[in-house]
């Protein structure tokens, strides 16, 4: 393809760097696999597959409203090169857009989110292998995050109130988890919607099993641990087999007394109908009272006792059953380990306090998860710190952090010992005191500076919330119906991906690259909400496509080929596409 400079007389489109997502997802066949996918309502002007792909190619301009797609200062529905480079003939008014995510139901979401991971895979797996082959940890960062709507709103369905954005209110909550690439840059492994009540605590097996499901990659699970549960809960279940036989013992004892007291009462009293002395008439009349008497006291014994055998076997039955759970949990994990014969060393899941309850703990160890979180509640922070001798030495870990080593602890719900830690800061002239949990049994030991900046990396989840926020409005919803905002939330988990894995590929495709768009290169936020946005003019053929951004725009002059530059070249590296010159 042969470009000059009368080629480039007035720009054709207002969305530059959204021509270039387009082609990226059409080279990688994602927009294919998009129009593949069943929704029930028909074909007008625009199919609705169509209207889901505009519904993407707005969230990666940046849109914060739906209406933005028609309303905008540069409406993306009107841009046909955009439109040609999603691989449409144009783009539908926003409203039909609106119709359409409410039209789609459960099935759809699912369709889009196997066709999101297929598309994914690749890229996952290269960010994972790569870690991998250099010795580095997987990290799993877990969040839950919440999406408001209006208090008083009643056409948002399932929403419900909960905490969020540091008050109560009316909404959602979005469970997510990534984890970090050898190069710093965050990969979003799954988006997971719920009701704005839903709690922290409840979403961490979905999400571990999600980030499995997108990595392709499990610890090795420690059954081990597992047989721990198994060895004590057999003694339980002894115990309980134990006191139901002393206790049908004791019924069979108060049973047999029961009969002879009847038994004594009854000859007695025929023996009283003969002709007797009366003083063995007397004497048999005081003995009757007296079994008479203790007949109430036997049988008030044999109900109790009855009653607690009851509760004896409803416990043996309930004892009886998690044994046999966890027998069955034990044989699940050793299946996986067959199945799973190369695991990575060290896997770790990184979390707030919100996450780490006793039970989800046990989960992830026994899953083989390092836990890397803080204490659920205060209770466990005040047992330690009344440990404490005076000449407790604290470490300083931060500017304005100190941690002092506790050793293993038990925690509540938790029957495996982990490793904690007091840290504490300093807020006017009072100290505040938190606990750091962690567990390695990989033989490394962390420093307590290593560890608290280990942990505080979590902030790379919660700056990826706020690029949710940010860049792609994810708390803004732009529909009503639940598949619509479920789509919302799967689509703008995988804009922020494809902003970074795409950009390997734009470095290539530049021909002349100038500072300023070196550094946009590396602004996932710049690339949306002002490349995304800017003029250029765009040159599309079969054989190729090329554009050159404005003269009045951030990026004068850069010209980008984007096709018959392979966004996937396998044969020359993944990611790293035969560069074609012009001419």
């Amino acid at each position: 393809m042969t470009l000059s400079t009368a080629d480039w007389i007035t720009p054709n489109t207002q969305h530059a760097m959204l021509v270039a997502f387009g082609e990226f997802l059409s080279q990688h066949g994602f927009v294919d696999r998009l129009m593949g996918v069943v929704v029930k309502q028909k074909t007008c002007i625009y199919a609705p597959q169509a209207k889901l792909i505009e519904f993407l190619a707005g969230i990666m301009s940046g849109i914060e409203y739906l209406r933005d797609l028609g309303d905008g200062p540069h409406p993306v529905t009107k841009d046909t090169v955009v439109a040609h480079a999603w691989g449409q003939p144009g783009f539908a008014h926003y409203s039909g857009v609106s119709r359409t995510l409410h039209a789609c139901d459960e099935q759809t979401v699912a369709a889009v989110e196997e066709e999101i991971t297929e598309f994914s895979r690749p890229f996952i797996g290269e960010a994972v292998q790569e870690l991998l082959r250099r010795g580095k940890p997987i990290v799993y960062d877990l969040d839950l995050t919440g999406q408001a709507v209006s208090p008083t709103s009643t056409v948002y369905p399932e929403a419900a109130f909960g905490w969020m954005d540091n008050g109560v209110k009316l909404g959602y909550q979005l469970a997510r988890v990534c984890m970090v690439s050898h190069q710093q840059e965050r990969v979003w492994l799954g988006g997971l919607h719920h009701p704005g009540d839903t709690v922290s605590v409840t979403c961490l097996k979905e999400l571990i099993l999600a980030a499995e499901a997108q990595t392709q990659i499990r610890p090795r699970r420690r059954t081990k641990l597992v047989q721990q549960r198994i060895d004590a809960q057999s003694k339980t279940v002894t115990r309980m087999r134990r006191l139901i036989n002393q206790q049908q013992e004791k019924q069979h004892k108060l049973q047999q007394a029961q009969t002879v007291l009847i038994g004594k009462v009854y000859h007695a009293q025929q023996v009283l109908k003969g002709t007797l002395a009366a003083q063995e008439s007397s004497r048999l009349t005081a003995q009757i009272a007296g079994w008479q008497e203790r007949l109430p006291r036997v049988e008030t014994q044999l109900a109790k006792c009855q009653e607690v055998l009851i509760k004896h076997q409803e416990q043996l039955h309930k004892q009886g059953r998690i044994l046999r759970e966890q027998q069955a949990w034990q044989a699940k994990l050793e299946a996986d380990n067959r199945a799973n014969p190369d695991p990575p060393p060290y896997v770790e899941a990184r979390m707030d306090a919100g996450f780490a309850s006793g039970e989800n703990l046990t989960w992830l160890l026994e899953m083989g998860y390092c836990p890397n979180t803080k204490a659920m509640n205060n209770r466990t922070t005040a047992a330690l710190r009344a440990r404490l001798a005076p000449q407790t030495h604290w470490v300083r870990v931060g500017k304005n952090a100190e941690m002092t080593a506790c050793g293993n602890h038990l925690l509540h719900g938790c029957p495996f010992p982990l490793t904690v830690a007091l840290e504490r800061f300093k807020v006017n002239e009072e100290y505040k005191y938190a606990t750091l949990i962690r567990y390695r049994d990989d033989g490394v030991s962390l420093s307590l500076r290593s560890w608290f900046r280990r942990y505080n990396g979590r902030q790379t989840i919660e700056a990826g919330n706020k690029e949710m926020k940010g860049t792609f409005f994810v708390q803004h919803l732009m529909s009503r119906s639940l598949a619509g905002i479920r789509l919302q939330v799967l689509f703008t988990g995988l804009a922020a991906n494809v902003v970074r894995w795409c950009r390997p590929w734009l470095r290539t495709c530049t021909a002349d690259p100038t500072p300023k768009w070196c550094r946009a290169l590396n602004s996932p936020k710049h690339l949306v909400r002002v490349a995304a946005n800017t003029a250029a003019m765009v040159q599309q053929t079969d054989s190729g496509v090329a554009l050159q951004f404005a003269p009045e725009s951030p990026f004068a002059g850069v010209i980008l080929l984007l096709k018959g530059i392979p966004a996937l070249q396998l044969a020359f590296g993944f990611n790293r596409p035969l560069r074609i010159g012009s001419g």
